[in-house]
């Protein structure tokens, strides 16, 4: 209780620090910022992305009008451990936009030659759907679409350009024009004395090709200007000039506060999906707490009642049924030692996603704060080493394998597979630039982490369960084990463990599927009310399957329920990576080599997760029932 305790008391002092901080300086997306007419708005790019590639790479990765060197290093965003890890790169541009001043046609700047091999990289990215990304007043750059209810209005960023399957000659062609759109009102009740402050309340574009056949006579300020006068430029030319138009349009119904939610809202069933997803889980919820008040109110109290009649006369009843195996279900399961760590890492794990839920529906991790998220999570996952060291450490001393080799094993178990394939996975990204390759200091501050502050909490845990007094179990163990007699078919571990993991997966699946559609497809994922819901219905979920399985094992003589138990849920992480790849095959359009390599790594690593926070709960409940039903039976 003491490293709980420490736990607790590091948490109020995470929510101590972030009120502080709120207060005190300023968090994207909580305070408003305030523009003079005229002001000079700062524009920032960040990385390209694209649906059809996994990498982000950086925006100057063409060649394109980009400020000098010295200028990007000296402006450049110092980006959160959050952002370099999910590849965000956000630097200064030549966009020159002043608050509430419209601009017709501008050059961004000279017009810029291009070789063969540059235009072949350009063209590249348009063939794959790259998209640019823009930054202004910590809102992202937005294009308006209209392909159907089922998609969001909004999709991030803009277009390079049109591939070649879309384009009208069947020829890629280069967007080099963008129609800026900057929604504002006026906010003079908050400046009652001084000039009028606009507060900008939307960020939107749209992007053309054009091909200038005299850009000093086509693009000047204060003239007009028709795109749709102009031919499209395709990629087999030599030079492009790239301009942009800025238009702004007063909002005086949208609120400030309320801005994100036209790019946080997807299609027109998004809420209906998500009512579907939780009625689904709830139903399963439903049908195994049924199986469970029938098992626990009519079975098992039917149970009790004949195994501590003392006037039964038919002594031979006492030896049937669960109570037959009462000398073996207390045995130490085989490889105790690495059950012991492998239940303490699942415990962080589990912590870890529960405080993450707690912040983010708070508030705190807003998609407005960019790299919060995962920060919170690695930062959490950390402090929480302490917990994963004392539940280890508890199961070790019960399994008499007291060992300092089991609480470092603890401390690297999890972390040492998932930090091992994520190394392989950025060398695949360093080899091709992207903007998610993650720089050697920044692979040395994570190895740090883990080493110097994650290892040492978990070897505090485990030194203090190893002092605490060793759980007690409800029965003594026998001598010599029994034999385990031969199980029908559906009774036997394989088929158990994987017709079990159907359970938590199909409670989960619909918000699984919508988190790698927000993952893959570019949207933004924030319904963390629902995600919470989900998360305690599948913990539910998991418990309650686990509870009914280890009665039906227990009641045909199987007393080896330990490592079983934990594989019954934990087999849903498997299914979670099989349907990743019907998902793969049959919705995303990624097909290179290198971008395949990196979606299937990446949800390798989120299906182990997934797999051991599952069994981790399986196997808990199963002791905590085997405890509970055992301690109610008289035992000679």
């Amino acid at each position: 209780m003491r490293v709980q305790r420490s736990g607790l008391a590091a948490v109020l002092l995470l929510l101590v620090f972030a009120s502080a901080v709120h207060a005190a300086w300023y968090i994207p997306g909580v305070n408003p910022q305030s523009y003079e007419e005229g002001e000079v708005l700062d524009v920032k790019v960040n990385s390209l992305t694209s649906n059809q590639g996994v990498m982000p790479f950086p925006f100057y990765s063409f060649k394109n009008c980009a400020p000098p060197k010295e200028r990007i290093q000296a402006l450049r965003k110092r980006e959160n451990i959050g952002e370099l890890l999910w590849g965000d790169e956000i630097e200064p541009s030549e966009f020159v936009i002043q608050m509430n001043k419209n601009v017709t046609c501008r050059k961004l700047c000279n017009t810029i030659s291009y070789t063969e091999k540059e235009m072949s990289v350009l063209t590249k990215l348009i063939e794959q759907q790259y998209r640019g990304n823009l930054i202004m007043d910590n809102l992202p750059v937005a294009q308006e679409t209209h392909a159907g209810p089922r998609l969001p209005k909004l999709l991030i960023g803009y277009p390079l350009g049109v591939p070649s399957r879309l384009a009208p000659n069947k020829k890629p062609l280069i967007n080099n024009h963008l129609h800026f759109k900057i929604l504002y009102y006026e906010a003079n009740e908050f400046q009652a004395d001084g000039p009028p402050a606009y507060r900008i309340v939307g960020f939107y574009v749209s992007a053309h090709s054009l091909k200038y056949d005299d850009i000093n006579q086509r693009c000047q300020e204060g003239k007009p200007f028709s795109p749709e006068s102009l031919e499209p430029l395709p990629t087999t030319t030599t030079e492009v000039t790239w301009t942009y138009t800025v238009s702004f349009v007063e909002e005086t119904n949208l609120p400030w506060a309320t801005r994100w939610d036209a790019l946080l809202k997807g299609g027109e069933h998004d809420d209906k999906i998500h009512w579907f997803a939780i009625i689904n889980s709830m139903l399963v919820v439903v049908f195994l707490s049924a199986m469970v008040a029938m098992i626990l109110l009519r079975l098992l109290h039917k149970d009790f009642n004949r195994y501590n009649n003392p006037e039964n006369p038919d002594e031979a009843q006492e030896e049937t049924g669960w109570k037959l195996v009462h000398g073996d279900v207390c045995r130490t399961p085989c490889y105790p030692g690495l059950l012991a760590a492998t239940i303490g890492s699942g415990c962080q794990l589990v912590c870890m996603a529960a405080l993450t839920l707690v912040f983010a529906c708070l508030g705190f991790l807003s998609p407005s704060n960019r790299g919060a998220l995962l920060t919170a999570v690695i930062l959490l996952y950390v402090l929480l080493g302490s917990f994963a060291g004392y539940v280890g450490a508890r199961l070790c001393k019960l399994f008499e394998v007291q060992s300092w080799k089991n609480a470092f094993l603890t401390g690297v178990l999890l972390p040492g597979a998932v930090f091992f394939v994520y190394f392989l996975l950025n060398l695949v990204q360093w080899y091709k630039h992207a903007s998610s390759a993650v720089r050697f200091t920044t692979l040395l501050l994570l190895f740090a982490l883990w080493m110097c502050v994650s290892l040492p909490l978990v070897i505090i845990g485990a030194a203090i369960g190893y002092r605490r007094e060793k759980l007690t179990m409800p029965t003594r163990v026998s001598a010599l084990p029994r034999v385990v007699p031969v199980q029908q078919w559906y009774l036997r571990t394989p088929f158990v463990v994987l017709a079990c993991g159907v359970m938590p997966f199909g409670a989960a699946f619909i918000e699984l599927v919508y988190i790698l559609s927000s993952f893959w497809q570019g949207r933004v994922y924030y319904v963390f009310g629902f995600l919470a819901l989900v998360f305690i219905i599948l913990i539910v979920t998991c418990a309650e399957v686990t509870m009914v399985m280890v009665y039906f094992q227990l009641c045909y003589e199987n007393y080896n329920w330990w490592w079983r138990s934990f594989f019954m849920a934990a087999s849903s992480g498997l299914l979670l990576y099989c349907y990743s790849v019907y998902y793969l095959m049959t919705v995303l359009t990624i097909r290179q080599p290198t971008s395949v390599m990196l979606y299937l790594g990446y949800l390798s690593l989120i299906s182990l997760l997934f797999g051991f926070a599952c069994g981790t709960v399986c196997c808990l409940s199963s002791f905590q029932f085997v405890r509970i039903i055992y301690s109610r039976i008289k035992v000679d």
